[in-house]
């Protein structure tokens, strides 16, 4: 996609890969107006390569004023954008209780579904979204009956009646009998809401390219929860930078990944 006078906004992007994914776009791109927003807002002392230049909206997904103020400022500053990529992200575990599970899905799944319906207005014709993902997001950790469930979304509300589900489940702890895999699985519940909604996004919106996507296994604060991951941020931003601004032949409404977590490179589409 055309380079002149792209507005792209990261959201998440004060550590790990949404800050890779940033200075990425910035080492890619020379005349991006780039939108590096977090909650706290602050100076991440990024530098454009070229004539561009970047601003540190405070952002906190979960609040609808703040996504409503930023997209006012936006709109008056740029009048639209060229690309939003929806990174911020959490996972509490190993904590696993409703309170933590409320959080996930309020920051990874509704955060991100808010962001877009609050930007899709502004995005330009050729605009495109790129919602992060997990690789723990595949269906397979579910019965049968929700992954079709999960396959067979068709509206917001189908998707919000899944995750009302599995918030009552872990209230009553009766995740596994109620076809949501062992318990602990609520940062990929929260994800699987997340393709979900791409999915629906994109063919409510067929002039648009939206999809979502995996990094892999990325050195951060959330993917150490595990171990010792085996990619730097900046590996993990190859994908969705790729989604962003790369030739993707016009494919949307899709999950894209590497076959393996430790692959490095800039992904492909995957079943999920």
């Amino acid at each position: 996609m055309s380079q002149e006078n792209m507005v792209v906004i990261v959201t998440g992007a004060n550590r790990g890969i949404g800050l890779a994914i940033c200075q990425l776009i910035l080492k890619n791109n020379q005349n991006v107006k780039l939108y590096a927003a977090s909650r706290a807002g602050a100076d991440l002392g990024l530098k454009s390569a070229g004539s561009g230049s970047v601003k540190y909206p405070s952002l906190d997904v979960t609040k609808s004023q703040d996504i409503k103020q930023l997209a006012e400022d936006i709109k008056r500053e740029e009048g639209q954008i060229s690309v939003l990529i929806n990174n911020a992200g959490i996972n509490t575990y190993p904590e696993h209780t409703p309170e933590s599970v409320r959080k996930m899905l309020d920051v990874n799944y509704r955060g991100t579904y808010n962001m877009c319906k609050a930007f899709i207005p502004l995005l330009s014709e050729t605009g495109r979204i790129v919602n992060m993902s997990s690789v723990g997001s595949q269906l397979k950790i579910y019965s049968k009956h929700n992954a079709a469930r999960f396959r067979n979304t068709e509206t917001y509300e189908d998707v919000e009646k899944i995750a009302d589900d599995y918030m009552q489940a872990v209230k009553n702890k009766n995740e596994l009998e109620s076809g949501f895999g062992d318990k602990g699985q609520g940062y990929s519940v929260s994800k699987a809401c997340v393709n979900a909604i791409t999915a629906i996004l994109a063919r409510e919106n067929p002039g648009l390219i939206i999809n979502a996507c995996c990094p892999g296994w990325v050195d951060t604060d959330m993917g150490g929860i595990m171990g010792k991951p085996p990619k730097e941020p900046i590996e993990g931003a190859r994908i969705p930078v790729k989604l962003g601004f790369g030739d993707i032949s016009g494919t949307t409404g899709r999950y894209w990944a590497n076959p393996g977590i430790a692959d490095k490179a800039d992904g492909q589409v995957m079943a999920w």
